[in-house]
């Protein structure tokens, strides 16, 4: 029958214990007794010697060459590499055999050797390893998955089968529909003249028969502290196999009996085993108890210290062909000390079939049973279990089965680099532990040389002296001395530089105040700060990790140089310095533009400050913002196309440069003119938005930068004039004008408007010290014109045009 239920166990640990007084130890080879197999490797050869640099491809060309005393390694340098092969092997010599040993790259990938997960032929790789007429041979820590046996072991001697996991072998598989063999087959077989075999922690799981068979002619076995799963029939089977030692071993949910002696297989040892079986979807019968002893087999065979658990109504011994009940075997003088608890089988440290801690399991076992090994399946040493009285022979206390129960001590540990505000080389530490059964202790050391804090209440913060790579440790230790080390690495930045910065604002009130806000950083916490305005006055000196909040009175119309110079606790320093001018109240520059709405609205532009009428109404400002710095000249246009019709720019004269402020927030710069010039740009192109353009005064010339970056120019106007720029005509495009102020105290301004065809009309309006604004007032699709008197801040615009009244009114802030 074939069970195919557990795919892609890991390879157990590879352990150097001596097993019994009749199996040899796993030593390791020195590097030059080493030749190594690696078919992923680039470099390759069977024809090579199989070095390092140049492996062998093939287990076979390896076991051709293999001399006594030499170790075959096998690399899985990808995951589950598969060598579709049989290996078949020649002779050691006593005390120096040949060994073949899986070296996976790490703990999940393994030497995979056989047919199933391949596209070659069954039929031509039956076996993983036929150890046939040779002795002396070691074969460990590889993963057997074939057609037949993983391991078919006939006719020889001194071999041992250590810590290696045969799965879903002696499974037949069809080939164009046919099977490749007659049969199923056993997942490891002993068989023919074969002497002083050593089956020892392995895993054979989902084996087509038998897990396990030793057959007639095998001698002296040892069997001892593997786990032998969903066989197709019995997990462990010893056919006319005298004096055979079954020891330590975990048999589960196998399809018939756990362990069989069939035919005359007398004088063998049955102990320390855990069986479990379930027969719930295989064949049920009274021969299929979990112990099965023939009556050619009872003579001097000795069963004893076995947990058997029956699942619910199937027998536990038949002895002799007669079914047992533990009271009846008992009373044979077997299974003294048996026992039928559950080991409650499962995933624990690390093992897919580990029993839980249970009375009559754990500590339970009997240390001077032949073949007992000192660790278990995964290497791991005996443990006391604290909390389960010690009821075996020895030290009385290594459990049943091929898995021993560790202490659960254990230790987690990571950190990262975690800077905060003053706190540059900070990190935090987490992870976790696990006081075991008995603890006696936990520290963490920050690898840094600082003392190291007991029972931490993780995550913890730490800040370290300097940057660098640490080491951080999470050490738990039991009573019984275990010690449970987790390491993590952690990186700490070097600290950044201190940074010293403000900035300068300004504010137009009664007298020329200016405002300074600190902007220094520094990654430790800044301990003083030094201020010097730059007009002879004492410097400001702040002691404190808080920033002076800080305004100045200057003298107008002269330009300071203001100057920081913070200092961290960790003394350090830097400084900067900011240039600024100040200037005194003053009624503010005549803005105009389309706001919010049809009519062009009117504002005033204050030393980067905005303050907009929608109305046009004497009253409170509808709208106020701030973008441009004292002494630029605003501008207002449609810098982009699909952009808003009145997007914010200035004109900084001392530099000739437009910023332009686009409608995601970012500023553009274009320069353009020269300085003394005044801005007017506009619908020059009348193709969606704004040309840049700049009148001279002193030349009465207009420039206008096309889009391709051409410039054309336009003389009008004398010397002393201001440019206005507006659509006179409804035309759609701007035209060009300019406003000569009143020659005297009283006299009238004129407004010269130019027109497509050359000719110019001129319009009286305000008197001399008024300020020129154009716009469309009364949303008549044309532009006129109207005046700003910085003297009262009084807006007046023309509405003749639309046969209205004029608009006279304040903007108030």
């Amino acid at each position: 029958m074939s069970i195919r239920r557990f795919v892609g166990l890991a390879a157990a640990v590879v352990s150097s214990a001596v097993i019994g007084s009749s199996v040899p130890v796993l030593t390791a080879q020195a590097e030059a007794a080493v030749l190594h197999v690696d078919k992923l490797n680039a470099s390759c050869s069977d024809a090579g010697t199989g070095t390092a640099a140049q492996p062998y491809c093939t287990i076979q060309a390896a076991a051709d060459d293999v001399q006594p005393g030499q170790t075959v390694e096998i690399a899985a340098t990808g995951y589950y590499t598969s060598y579709d092969e049989q290996v078949t092997v020649r002779s050691g010599t006593p005390g120096e055999p040949v060994t073949f040993r899986g070296v996976p790259a790490r703990g999940e990938r393994e030497v995979l050797i056989g047919t199933p997960w391949s596209m070659v032929d069954p039929r031509t790789v039956p076996h993983g390893f036929l150890i046939a007429g040779v002795h002396d041979v070691t074969v460990t820590g590889v993963l057997l998955s074939t057609p037949q046996e993983g391991v078919l072991v006939r006719d020889s001697q001194r071999i041992v089968l250590d810590s290696n996991t045969v799965e879903d072998a002696g499974e037949v598989p069809p080939v164009d529909g046919v099977p490749a063999f007659p049969a199923d087959a056993p997942g490891i077989r002993l068989t023919g003249a074969t002497a002083d075999v050593t089956v020892s922690r392995n895993r054979v799981h989902s084996s087509g028969t038998v897990g396990i068979a030793v057959e007639a002619g095998a001698a002296r076995t040892v069997v001892t502290t593997n786990q032998v799963v969903s066989s197709g029939t019995h997990g462990v089977l010893v056919t006319d196999a005298p004096g055979t030692v079954v020891t330590s071993n975990t048999v589960s949910q196998n399809c018939q009996a756990g362990i069989v002696l069939a035919g005359n297989s007398s004088g063998s040892t049955i102990k320390n085993n855990i069986l479990n079986e379930d027969y719930t979807s295989c064949a049920v019968g009274p021969q299929f108890a979990e112990l099965v002893v023939s009556a050619g087999s009872t003579a001097g065979t000795v069963a004893d210290y076995n947990t058997v658990h029956p699942w619910t109504g199937k027998a536990a011994y038949s002895w002799g062909g007669t079914v047992q009940s533990p009271a009846e075997f008992k009373a044979l003088g077997q299974g003294g000390h048996d026992n039928a608890v559950d080991p409650r089988l499962g995933f624990a440290n690390g093992d897919q079939y580990a029993h839980t801690a249970v009375v009559g399991l754990t500590d339970a076992a009997d240390e001077s049973a032949p073949g007992q090994l000192s660790t278990d399946i995964n290497g791991r040493p005996r443990a006391n279990h604290p909390g389960i009285a010690d009821t075996g022979t020895g030290t009385g206390y290594s459990d049943r089965g091929a898995t021993e129960i560790q202490d659960p001590i254990g230790a987690s540990v990571s950190g990262y680099a975690h800077a905060e505000p003053g706190y540059p080389l900070r990190a935090v530490v987490q992870g976790s532990y696990n006081p075991g059964w008995s603890s006696a202790g936990v520290t963490l050391d920050f690898g840094d040389g600082s003392a190291p804090i007991a029972s931490p209440g993780l995550p913890v913060t730490h800040d370290y002296p300097a940057a660098g790579t640490y080491t951080v440790t999470l050490t738990a230790t039991s009573t019984q001395g275990l010690v449970r080390k987790s390491t993590a690495t952690l990186t700490i930045s070097k600290v950044g530089s201190v940074v010293a910065g403000f900035s300068v604002g300004q504010q137009d009130r009664s007298v020329p105040t200016v405002s300074f806000t600190d902007q220094s950083s520094s990654p430790w916490p800044v301990s003083r700060y030094v201020i010097n305005f730059g007009d002879g006055t004492p410097a400001v000196v702040s002691n404190g990790p808080t920033p002076p909040a800080l305004t100045h009175t200057y003298e107008v119309g002269r330009t300071y140089t203001v100057s920081e110079t913070v200092y961290d606790d960790h003394g350090r320093s830097a400084s900067s310095s900011a240039q600024s001018y100040v200037v005194g109240p003053q009624p503010g520059t005549p803005v105009t533009g389309y706001f919010g709405g049809p009519t062009t609205q009117v504002g005033l532009f204050d030393n980067g400050r905005w303050a907009v009428s929608y109305q046009k109404v004497t009253a409170q400002a509808s709208y106020n913002t701030s973008f441009g710095n004292p002494g630029d000249v605003p501008v207002v246009g449609r810098w982009e196309m699909g952009g808003a019709p009145a997007q914010l720019g200035v004109y900084r004269p001392s530099s000739a440069t437009f910023a332009l402020q686009l409608g995601n927030g970012s500023v553009v710069t274009v320069p353009f003119g020269e300085p003394g010039d005044i801005p007017v740009p506009g619908y020059w192109d009348n193709n969606g938005h704004h040309q840049l353009a700049i009148y001279r005064p002193s030349e009465a010339l207009l420039a206008v930068r096309h889009d391709n970056g051409s410039v054309t120019t336009l003389r009008f106007g004398s010397p002393g004039d201001l440019p206005v720029v507006g659509d006179w005509d409804g035309v759609g495009h701007a035209q060009f004008g300019i406003f000569r102020p009143g020659a005297a105290a009283g006299a009238v301004n004129t407004f010269a408007l130019r027109h497509d065809n050359g000719s110019v009309s001129t319009a009286a309006y305000g008197e001399k010290g008024d300020l020129p604004v154009v716009g469309d007032w009364s949303w008549k699709n044309r532009t006129t014109f109207g005046i700003y008197r910085p003297s009262s801040r009084t807006f007046a615009l023309s509405n003749a045009y639309a046969q209205q009244a004029d608009m006279v009114f304040k903007i108030t802030n």
